[in-house]
């Protein structure tokens, strides 16, 4: 989680500058796409490839599989906000909840947010986001999936996330982002009790 949080957001924090200042072309913007894109999936590959490695064993003495409940679950999708780059924060936060056990998505998420689907709904910024902005994009969100907790990620700023609680509106790092996304399925999972 700190590789992903110091290192690539904090590559595309620094990006983000760049293309804020129209130092990034079209070009420039798509290669770092592609590259977070890349990265997110050898990693995956690389872990899947060790897991499998040393599951074997265990794996020949019993016939129990753990499998974490909030898996089963709907899934939290992960909207980019309108930043050029924001669609690389949406596919960084979807891969570090789905290794704290969440079945998280970017791919597809209008239609399914559209069709109900929706339980929980992580927009996430990489730019400065108003109080304003991030007002109507919960309120644009809420229309759509009325059910749906909306979380509008705030990652363009880690240092101001250093002092926030996990109960803060708008999280500011991954570590907040999965602390919002956890006690929204609480929450939830509370009410259909």
């Amino acid at each position: 989680m700190a590789y992903y949080e110091e290192i690539l957001l904090g590559a595309l924090r620094l990006a983000e500058a760049d293309a804020a200042q129209g130092r990034l072309d079209d070009v420039r913007l798509e290669n770092i796409h592609e590259t977070v894109s890349e990265i997110i999936e050898d990693i995956a590959a690389h872990e899947t490839a060790e897991g499998s490695a040393s599951a074997e064993a265990p794996a020949r003495k019993g016939k129990i599989v753990n499998i974490d409940a909030r898996k089963l679950g709907k899934p939290v999708f992960c909207i980019p906000g309108l930043g050029r780059l924001d669609d690389c924060a949406a596919l960084i936060v979807a891969d570090a909840l789905k290794r704290e056990g969440f079945n998280a998505r970017v791919s597809g998420a209008d239609t399914e947010i559209d069709a109900g689907n929706a339980e929980t709904i992580c927009v996430c910024f990489l730019e400065e986001v108003s109080e304003a902005r991030s007002s109507f994009t919960v309120r644009k969100f809420s229309r759509r999936a009325a059910s749906a907790r909306i979380i509008v990620c705030r990652l363009g700023n880690f240092e101001a996330d250093k002092e926030q609680r996990s109960d803060d509106v708008a999280p500011q790092s991954l570590a907040t982002v999965i602390a919002a996304v956890a006690k929204s399925a609480s929450v939830k999972t509370r009410r259909e009790q």
